[in-house]
């Protein structure tokens, strides 16, 4: 099966979109590049083989002869046959020699420019290119040349970008640092297609080998849903593993720091903790040392990346466990009859206030504990705070105020956190007593609460009134309590999504002219009562529908993403940005007046005008820009209706001047 019957790749007339040049009118990689490619992957290729093909390139000769005879290797005697040179050098290190100056000296080296460094770039291929092939030999890969070389190469596209693509690609890398999102988006809504795709289509077009393929198109995707085999699926979370440590390390394809999402299949495929990521950043150190005297580059020392944390990276977004404590014999021990209130309780309510008011009550009666309390995880203090707390009011006074420190002293918190493990406090270390202390107990029961696998709280109780020690066989049952907690919460989180759904414009994710109304409805209230100056943009596309028309839908819609972004970007909290219908977008300023709306929507409007001469070669003919219209509550106004008429009046004055403008009605 072809890589294009495997998974669905652009078609011609999407690369023709984002490319300057037909689709296949891009040179494709010389016969001894395409045959390299093939012997590097090859675990049969022999000598020969590649002593013949390194004898048809003088350039790749010169430099394997240059490197066998250089001070490095210290021979007694000079070598002046390749293939005496390979026998020295190394089957494997010949090939990297070999493809290294053949994609260099081709591809990379020619046309540097100031904000896409191609020397910066080619840097970091090589480090994911050594990255994948140490990680592979780590998990036992069976074919590390191949994770090297498909790291080698896993950006082709962004040198394709680099080359012919119609939104300039040093312009995009000045820009993107203006943007919130992975790069990876941003080239996707700028450029019109992510560097994965654009790479894979041209892998195929060349018809290089399906590995390298699979690799460009899946080291920023999800693929677990693909039928993939399972070094298929190894592979590209090699490669995808060796991208993410290369940019922690400082080692991105581009001097912005802005790491990769690692996607969840890298887990999935890789057990991180049997790897020995230091013997591995050694590894890489080393080879690219060496590395850089071959292409004459500098390499950062390493002491300026060794305090990098690389697993603490490599968890923030893959939490896998969930409860297991509650085992048979576990479940079997627990009386269900005498929690069943604090087990059905959590599940009568969607506001998460609510659950966790009358959680606490039911607990405090099912459970023989004196006081029952919430925990918060404060994750910019590094600390557990209490939220709510229900007992009676003297043990809950002042109960609010207390927050645990989350420090190498905390003991049982962090294993309760780390492990979503119910604990016992006792005061085993200077932390737990600290806490104990403050809550004036002995001791007391931690159990976490989860949301998505994620804790997002600590049911605690104690008995500060009896002073009556914590039963063991508490745990379990508390655990289950905890568990329904979590889920009632997850149900509430879900509710409260569905709900802002309700309210979100599907293609833009700004918020849809219904909510707008009823946002609108309450700003206006409060400027009618004096409490709040408000004023209202209009903003419009211009000539929105010669993009549809000429481009397509999809190009339409991708501009009305763009327009989007950008209004989410300038705006600030309390304003409200929504879709009100087709190329039309309107945005509430609260606390504003008429002169500083102004100075918001020219502001918008200079935006989006920089942003169309970004995409100037990609819609050729067509210049995006957007013209608005601005307006102030007064007391003329008697509704919302009104302000809003008198908007789209403004802004209906500003087109009539000719697009691109600011009015005032």
């Amino acid at each position: 099966m072809s890589i294009e019957e495997k998974f669905i790749l652009p078609l011609k007339s999407d690369i023709k979109q984002v490319l300057r040049i037909d689709a296949e009118a891009i040179p494709s990689f010389s016969p001894v590049m395409t045959k390299l490619l093939t012997l590097s992957i090859d675990e049969d290729a022999s000598i020969e083989d590649l002593c013949r093909l390194v004898k048809t390139d003088p350039g790749i000769s010169a430099k394997v002869l240059g490197i066998v005879n250089s001070a490095m290797y210290s021979l007694r005697r000079k070598i002046t046959v390749v293939s005496e040179a390979v026998i020295h050098l190394g089957v494997d290190e010949v090939k990297k020699i070999a493809l290294g100056v053949a994609v260099f000296e081709k591809m990379v080296k020619p046309g540097a420019k100031s904000h896409f460094d191609r020397i910066f770039f080619w840097r970091h291929c090589l480090c994911v290119a050594i990255l994948s092939k140490a990680i592979a030999q780590e998990i036992r890969y069976p074919a590390p040349e191949e994770a090297y070389i498909c790291g080698l190469l896993h950006d082709l596209g962004k040198i394709i970008f680099d080359l012919y693509g119609c939104v300039d690609y040093d312009d995009f890398i000045a820009n993107v640092a203006k943007y919130t999102g992975t790069m990876i988006t941003e080239e996707r809504d700028i450029m019109g297609m992510g560097h994965d795709d654009v790479g894979a289509y041209y892998c195929a077009l060349w018809q290089l080998p399906d590995p390298l393929s699979l690799v460009l198109k899946f080291h920023h995707q999800r693929y677990d849903h693909l039928d993939f085999s399972q070094n298929q699926a190894r592979l590209i979370a090699i490669v995808s593993l060796a991208n993410f440590l290369a940019w922690t390390q400082g080692m991105g394809s581009v001097d912005i720091i802005r790491p990769p999402i690692l996607q969840p299949e890298v887990e999935k495929n890789i057990n991180l903790d049997n790897i020995d990521f230091t013997g591995v950043i050694s590894y890489m150190d080393r080879e690219m040392e060496s590395t850089s005297q071959f292409y004459n580059f500098v390499f950062p020392s390493a002491g300026q990346f060794r305090e990098n944390l690389f697993k603490a990276n490599l968890k923030l977004s893959s939490i896998n466990t969930m409860y297991h404590y509650r085992d048979d014999r576990q479940a079997a021990a627990v009386d269900m009859s005498k929690i069943t209130r604090s087990i059905i309780t959590p599940h009568r309510s969607l506001d998460p206030k609510a659950i966790i008011r009358t959680t606490l009550q039911a607990v405090y009666e099912d459970f023989p504990c004196d006081r029952v309390y919430i925990m918060k995880v404060v994750k910019a203090l590094r600390s557990l705070k209490v939220i709510e707390c229900f007992g009676t009011s003297e043990t809950c006074r002042d109960l609010k105020s207390i927050e645990i420190p989350m420090d190498e002293n905390a003991g049982g918190f962090i294993n309760c956190l780390r492990d979503k493990k119910p604990v016992i406090i006792t005061g085993r270390t200077s932390g737990e007593k600290q806490a104990l202390g403050v809550f004036k107990i002995k001791a007391m029961v931690i159990v976490p609460f989860c949301s998505d696998n994620k804790v997002i709280g600590i049911l605690g109780m104690d008995n500060i009134i009896s002073q009556n020690p914590i039963q063991p066989d508490t745990l379990s049952a508390i655990a289950i309590v905890a568990a329904e907690l979590g889920m009632a919460m997850e149900n509430a989180g879900a509710y409260k999504e569905a709900k802002a759904a309700s309210y979100k414009d599907g293609l833009t994710g700004l918020l849809n002219r219904l909510a707008i109304d009823e946002l609108l409805a309450g700003s206006f209230r409060k400027a009618v009562e004096g409490k709040n100056t408000l004023s209202l943009v209009m903003i419009d596309v211009d000539y929105f529908k010669k993009f549809n028309d000429r481009f397509g839908h999809q190009t339409g819609d991708n501009v009305l993403k763009l327009i989007a972004t950008t209004l989410k970007k300038l705006s600030r909290p309390f304003d409200h940005v929504g879709r009100y219908g087709g190329e039309e977008f309107i945005v509430v300023l609260n606390n504003t007046d008429l002169s500083e709306a102004l100075v918001y929507a020219e502001r918008i409007r200079l935006e989006i005008q920089q942003l169309g001469r970004l995409l100037a070669n990609r819609f050729p003919g067509l210049f995006l820009t957007v013209s608005a219209g601005v307006c102030e509550y007064t007391k003329k106004i008697k509704n919302q209706d009104t302000l809003i008429a008198q908007a789209d009046k403004a802004l209906y004055k500003a087109k009539e001047t000719g697009r691109n403008k600011v009015a005032v009605f």
